[in-house]
């Protein structure tokens, strides 16, 4: 595993707890009417709001509360995809592309090719014999 593919996946969960607690937290709408957590329902914790008319508490924090709710799962729905993309789009590093594979960052336990080396580099061009790989260098 590269030490990317390590420490992304440590990184989303950060984001997704911060969207969650995002979710968790109450809050005030129009700076006049203070409402419960949106994961619990974004009640208003007041029952009359100080100006009749403009700010209906039982329509408004549940309709603010739902509107974090939506902000937060895509949030949460995009760091998540940015994670997939950043483990799954591993990087490969210049001097494995220009073949020169002793000066390789990464390194993994791994069996490939025909010698038994107890760890290979990281590239994926060691695949392109194998025919197992997305490779798409130069034919």
């Amino acid at each position: 595993m590269t030490k990317q593919q390590k420490l992304v996946p440590v990184f989303v969960i950060v984001l997704l707890l911060a969207a969650v607690g995002y979710t968790l937290v109450p809050y005030r709408f129009a700076n006049t009417i203070d409402c419960e957590a949106p994961l619990f329902g974004g009640d208003p914790k007041e029952l009359t709001a100080p100006v009749e008319g403009l700010i209906r508490p039982f329509e408004d924090c549940p309709a603010k509360g739902r509107s974090r709710l939506t902000v937060a799962a895509f949030a949460a729905l995009f760091f998540a995809a940015a994670g997939v993309a950043l483990v799954g789009l591993k990087p490969t590093s210049s001097s494995c592309l220009a073949g020169r594979h002793g000066e390789c960052r990464e390194w993994w336990a791994a069996y490939m090719g025909g010698g038994a080396e107890a760890f290979s580099c990281q590239c994926d061009c060691h695949y392109e014999g194998a025919g197992t790989t997305n490779w798409s260098g130069p034919g």
